[in-house]
C-alpha cells in the first residue's frame, strides 16, 4: 500500500478528462485524491471521509457547485476552491459570497492551482488567537480548556470537554453520527459503534441538570445539534 504523505483533496468535476489530468498531477506531488463526477458522488465522498482541501466545478450534470457548498456548509470543514469555466464577476463573488477561500477561471495552469491548494491548505491550518468560543450562557475556554455557565465552571471530563468543544465549534448546526465518530475516535464509523451516543448522553445528562444552559438535541436517524435553551443563540 502506497504511503499518502501529502494532502487529501476531493474533486468535483464533471470533465473526466480534466479530472483524470487535475488526479495525476496532485498525485504526483504525494496527494490522495477522491474524485467525484456529479453531485451524488461529492455527497458520498463528503459523508465518508475527511478533507484537507476540496476543488470544485460549479456547473454539474445532476447540481450546482454553488447549491452543493450551500446545502453542505455545515459538513465542510475544509477550504474549497471553485474551480469553473464561469468567468462573470457576478459568479466569482458569488463563490466567494457563499464561503468558498479562492475562485479560479478555466483554464488553469496546473503550477497555479497548486500555488492556491498549499496557501490555502496553510492558511487554514494556522493557528488563531481566539481564547474563547461563546453560544448562548456556554463559554469555552480554550487555554484553560474550562467550560462554564452562566460564569459557573461545568464538571467534564477531557472527552466531555473534548465533544462539548467540537459542538460548541459549530453552534445550532446538525453534526451527523458519522462525523462525530471521525472527530472524536479518528476514524471511520462502522455502523455499530455507540461509544460517540453514550459520550453525547452522559453529556446531555450534564447539561440537562444545569439551569439556563445549552442543550444538546437528537434529530432522529440524523444526528446530534446544540442549541441555546431558549432556541436562540
Amino acid at each position: 500500500m502506497k504511503l499518502v504523505t501529502g494532502y487529501r483533496i476531493l474533486l468535483l468535476e464533471d470533465d473526466e478528462q480534466l479530472a483524470e489530468l487535475t488526479r495525476r498531477f496532485l498525485c504526483a506531488r504525494q496527494c490522495e485524491v477522491v474524485h467525484a463526477a456529479n453531485g451524488k458522488d461529492f455527497l458520498k465522498a463528503l459523508h465518508h471521509r475527511e478533507y484537507d482541501l476540496i476543488v470544485a466545478d460549479v456547473v454539474l450534470p445532476d447540481a450546482s457547485g454553488f447549491n452543493l457548498l450551500e446545502q453542505c456548509r455545515h459538513q465542510i470543514n475544509c477550504p474549497l476552491i471553485f474551480l469553473s469555466a464561469l468567468s462573470s464577476v457576478n459568479d466569482q463573488v458569488s463563490g466567494l459570497d457563499l464561503g468558498a477561500c479562492d475562485y479560479l477561471v478555466k483554464p488553469v495552469d496546473p503550477e497555479l492551482l497548486w500555488a492556491k491548494i498549499t496557501a490555502n491548505i496553510r492558511n487554514a491550518k494556522r493557528p488563531t488567537l481566539v481564547s474563547d468560543i461563546c453560544f448562548g450562557s456556554l463559554q469555552i475556554d480554550l487555554t484553560t480548556r474550562v467550560a462554564r455557565i452562566d460564569g459557573q465552571a461545568v464538571d467534564l471530563t477531557a472527552n466531555e470537554f473534548d465533544l462539548l468543544l467540537i459542538f460548541a465549534e459549530q453552534p445550532a448546526q446538525l453534526l451527523s453520527r458519522e462525523y462525530l465518530f471521525r472527530r472524536v475516535i479518528g476514524r471511520e464509523f462502522d455502523g455499530l459503534d455507540r461509544v460517540v451516543d453514550m459520550r453525547v448522553s452522559r453529556l446531555r445528562k450534564k447539561l440537562d441538570g444545569i439551569a439556563n444552559s445549552v442543550v444538546i438535541r437528537s434529530i432522529r436517524g440524523r444526528g446530534y445539534s446544540l442549541n441555546a435553551a431558549s432556541g436562540n443563540a
